[in-house]
């Protein structure tokens, strides 16, 4: 039988094998595998971030546009209580206040001067609020904050229920014009005072104080919401110049004129729903 050297058949057969992958092909070969490799996973980096940086770009132009539509509807309810809500309730309330010591002092039999009252039917205009395009703009919009859809649906209760009060209270002015009652009695239903038959009916009192609630309301969520979504749209512009150079700037808003002024309602009588909601991303 033929006799083989295992050992050494084994190493020529190593030799050979190191031999053929120190060859020029074998490397020139890997060489360019690798380079593929890294070719691939190149381009699909760079499509990763293109992509992001598009998405990117997209959140902020839409919340930049949330920002002007909303600070729209806070200067819109700002000007409907500056111009006529504040006026006539701030004279509404005074002149009841008036009336209801009045009626307290006849109903304990003092005597007192005659007193003229103003009753104020004047028509407050109702707002023209482009709600539905807000709606659609934020819940479609990327990378929404949570806070910021449930400011919207704040947003859109408000107007609801704003539009209404101002529909009712004007429905309740043309009955008053239709009504002839004497001029006591119409007194008693336009403050909502107690009449001397012992019935109240306080209908018109509740509406006023609906509306200017409601005004408050809408300038208050809606300018909240336009604050959120310009520090929302400020986050996002960083995360953008990470990844380009060229980014749009964003929207400001400012209401440190209105607050100073009164006008804006104060954050502490919204506490109960502040507190629930968190400012992030």
């Amino acid at each position: 039988m033929p006799c083989f050297d295992l050992p050494s058949t084994l190493n020529a057969i190593w030799v050979s094998i190191v031999g053929f992958l120190n060859s020029s092909f074998i490397s020139a070969s890997l060489s360019a595998l690798a380079g593929a490799g890294l070719g691939v996973w190149g381009a699909q980096k760079l499509a990763e971030r293109s992509a992001k940086a598009k998405e990117l770009l997209e959140a902020l132009r839409q919340a930049n546009a949330i920002v002007v539509l909303a600070s729209t509807i806070t200067n819109q309810a700002l000007a409907l209580k500056r111009q006529q809500v504040k006026p006539l309730s701030d004279q509404y309330f005074k002149d009841r206040d008036v009336a209801e010591a009045l009626r307290g002092n006849l109903a304990g039999g003092a005597q007192a001067e005659p007193t003229t009252f103003q009753v104020q039917l004047t028509k407050i205009t109702p707002l023209t609020i482009p709600i539905e395009t807000l709606k659609s703009l934020t819940f479609s919009a990327h990378l929404m904050p949570g806070r910021a859809l449930a400011l919207v649906s704040m947003v859109e209760q408000f107007i609801t229920e704003l539009t209404h009060a101002i529909e009712t209270r004007s429905d309740m002015i043309d009955a008053f014009h239709k009504s002839s009652l004497p001029s006591h009695i119409l007194c008693f239903d336009y403050y909502g005072l107690r009449r001397s038959d012992g019935n109240t009916n306080a209908m018109y009192h509740d509406i006023m104080v609906a509306v200017c609630q409601y005004t408050n309301d809408v300038a208050f969520f809606s300018a909240e919401l336009a604050e959120e979504l310009q520090t929302h749209a400020s986050r996002i512009r960083e995360k953008l110049l990470k990844i380009r150079r060229e980014v749009p700037e964003v929207n400001s808003v400012d209401f440190s004129g209105a607050h100073q002024s009164g006008l804006m309602p104060s954050r502490a009588d919204y506490e109960s729903w502040l507190s629930g909601f968190n400012s992030q991303d």
